[in-house]
């Protein structure tokens, strides 16, 4: 697959079809962020600097850092970690035994409308709380605040998407409705 995603790109530029700063490429892990640049570099030369392109976590995190306020974030937020958040559950009073697991259905439930127990959604709320006094977020809030942003304020939705013609996805089959909606 990203042999093809690489394939498309070369085709696109060599062609004539589109500036190389009109694609975006995304992935979802940094190694296969660092896989597509490598091979970009190695296919098309130093046009492949002015493609946007790494994990779909990255972009969004960019797209946060330039329209943020509109989402209620603080200038300057910071991104928690796993380490972090299970620190954070720690806090909460959360068994270390179940923290991977809390995170897990934190994450299913922001990003794929999976319903939490009414103690999970005290959790969740309490949680969320902590991080935002901490003027944090967590790597799920980056695809859903984003998601969110961009069907609250249809305005930044299109700023950004008129950056790009041509919008890339590596492993595109497993997108979650959030991220499909990004």
């Amino acid at each position: 697959k990203t042999h093809c995603l690489i394939g498309r790109v070369s085709h696109l530029l060599e062609r004539g079809l589109i500036a190389a700063n009109r694609i975006c490429a995304v992935t979802f892990t940094n190694r296969a962020a660092e896989e597509i640049t490598s091979r970009l570099r190695a296919s098309i030369g130093p046009r492949a600097e002015d493609i946007t392109r790494g994990t779909l976590h990255a972009l969004c995190l960019d797209i946060l850092r330039e329209h943020g306020e509109v989402a209620g974030l603080r200038r300057g937020f910071g991104v928690a970690d796993e380490e972090y958040q299970k620190v954070v559950l720690g806090r909460l009073r959360v068994a270390a035994k179940r923290r991977g697991g809390v995170l897990t259905r934190f994450g299913r439930h922001r990003l794929q409308g999976y319903p939490l127990s009414p103690e999970e959604q005290v959790l969740f709320r309490r949680y969320g709380a902590y991080l935002r006094k901490q003027s944090l977020i967590d790597f799920d809030d980056l695809i859903a605040i984003t998601a969110d942003t961009f069907e609250r304020h249809p305005a930044v939705a299109d700023a950004v998407s008129s950056r790009w013609d041509y919008v890339l996805v590596d492993e595109f089959q497993d997108l979650n409705a959030a991220q499909y909606a990004i």
